[in-house]
């Protein structure tokens, strides 16, 4: 097994394979029965670890050789202007927002939290591989409030890879995990912030919760926030439509595409309303109470 960890090592680090990726998906198609890894990634600033096993949001990029969600990634740096920010990652899986940022921008915190023992393990091994000091790691979820809400980090539960995600309904083999809003943990000095705030949800459906525990943040910071839009949100939060307009009105945000052009909310319900029944999501957006 490790012999062949190290050949498919090299041959995903080879020039000659990242430039023919037919001749790479069908080493791929082999290996991918053969191996677990990890295998790592040589991304241009950072290095990943990567598993090949069934649904694991890493296997993705190896498959493809790419970096999850890039175009995302851009924003957010592009976005940070100086030393004077601070980056939060809400559901931060294996580290693929957390590991390019903070590489990146070693000068700024991150804080990451993830509710999954699993995936801070995970991230705990990025970490290691690309020597980050940055880094602050939370094990527990992002809501609302404090309480305990249940949680299923079971992949084989789930169609998409890497859906860790808090569930309304109990059932079996469920885990019982806690979790804080924004506001509590910058009370009680868990996370340190600078004027100016970005941060990511991306916890599967409830994300409307936790912008709703950040109202403190929202009236002291400049603060941006991408923002998963999805299905997942109408069916956590009753009358959300409502609610979620009444919520960024009263708080004086404004909506972007992640182009930084402005649109309503109306349009994301209306988009979102003639979305094929087979995707829950109509992708990220921007939140924000300053001018972009």
């Amino acid at each position: 097994m490790k012999l062949l960890n190290e050949v498919f090592q090299k041959i995903v680090d080879s020039y000659i394979i990242k430039k023919n990726k037919k001749l790479y998906y069908y080493f791929f198609s082999i290996f991918k029965f053969l191996i677990s890894g990890p295998i790592i990634l040589n991304f241009k600033n950072y290095k990943f670890y990567s598993y090949l096993r069934k649904k694991d949001l890493s296997r993705w990029m190896l498959r493809n050789l790419k970096e999850w969600d890039k175009d995302n990634i851009l924003t957010i740096l592009n976005l940070i202007k100086s030393n004077e920010y601070t980056f939060i990652d809400c559901g931060c899986n294996y580290g693929a927002y957390s590991i390019p940022i903070a590489k990146t921008r070693p000068e700024i915190n991150v804080y990451a939290f993830d509710a999954s023992k699993k995936i801070i393990a995970r991230l705990e091994e990025n970490i290691n591989l690309n020597n980050i000091s940055n880094i602050n790691i939370f094990n527990f979820g992002i809501a609302d409030k404090i309480d305990y809400i249940n949680f299923d980090d079971n992949l084989r539960n789930f169609k998409n890879s890497g859906s860790y995600r808090f569930v309304n309904k109990a059932h079996n083999n469920l885990n019982r995990v806690k979790v804080y809003s924004l506001d509590e943990l910058v009370n009680e000095n868990k996370i340190e912030l600078t004027k100016n705030i970005i941060i990511k949800l991306d916890i599967e459906g409830f994300e409307f919760k936790a912008l709703r525990g950040m109202v403190k943040i929202l009236e002291n910071n400049n603060v941006f926030i991408l923002f998963e839009f999805s299905k997942m949100l109408l069916e956590n939060e009753e009358d959300f439509k409502n609610r979620f307009e009444k919520f960024i009105f009263e708080n004086k945000l404004q909506l972007y595409d992640l182009k930084f052009n402005k649109i309503r909310s109306t349009k994301l319900f209306e988009i979102l309303s003639k979305t094929d029944t087979r995707y829950q999501t109509i992708g990220d957006y921007i939140l924000s109470n300053t001018n972009i």
